[in-house]
């Protein structure tokens, strides 16, 4: 069994990011006096921020459990896969530029009705995409074409099971 976390370091960006939007919404509410609904749409948008910067703390917080027999999350929302119920499995790329140079993946993992997504900022991800891609060899699980590219891209073949 591997256990596998986000790294602080590959958090840092979104901590920033919730901070600073928290910051630029919500000091103008108290340091200014301003119009009742620009203070709505102020408060609003702080919400967003404090939550989005919530979200990344339990990521941050949460510990993957990968084993011969399946998958584990803990945390805020625990859950448990088991390969031999897998039934459904997205590897999807998100890319940051034109050119498709650079960006992250996204495994979203589906079995008896439990889900669990992962991107590929946590520590060992190439680990738990292999193990997920024997489970799908396994289980002769059919995926879509861009999955079975994703994999390939990860140089992780999965030759059978393609639907379109």
């Amino acid at each position: 069994m591997s256990e596998h976390r986000y790294p602080l370091s590959t958090l840092l960006g979104d901590y920033a990011r919730a901070g600073l939007g928290f910051a630029l919404t919500g000091a103008p509410i108290l340091f200014l006096s301003l119009n009742v609904y620009v203070v709505a749409v102020l408060a609003a948008l702080a919400a967003v921020f404090a939550l989005f910067g919530g979200l990344t703390l339990l990521r941050h917080l949460r510990r993957i459990d990968l084993g011969e027999d399946g998958i584990s999350a803990s945390g805020w929302r625990p859950v448990r896969l088991d390969w031999n119920a897998l039934d459904a499995v997205n590897l999807r790329y998100f890319t940051t530029r034109r050119d498709g140079a650079r960006g992250w993946m996204e495994l979203k993992l589906s079995a008896a009705g439990r889900r669990l997504l992962l991107d590929s900022r946590i520590a060992g991800f190439h680990e738990i995409a292999a193990s997920v891609a024997r489970a799908v060899r396994r289980r002769h699980l059919a995926i879509s074409q861009s999955t079975a590219s994703n994999f390939s891209a990860l140089g992780i073949e999965i030759a059978h099971g393609i639907r379109e």
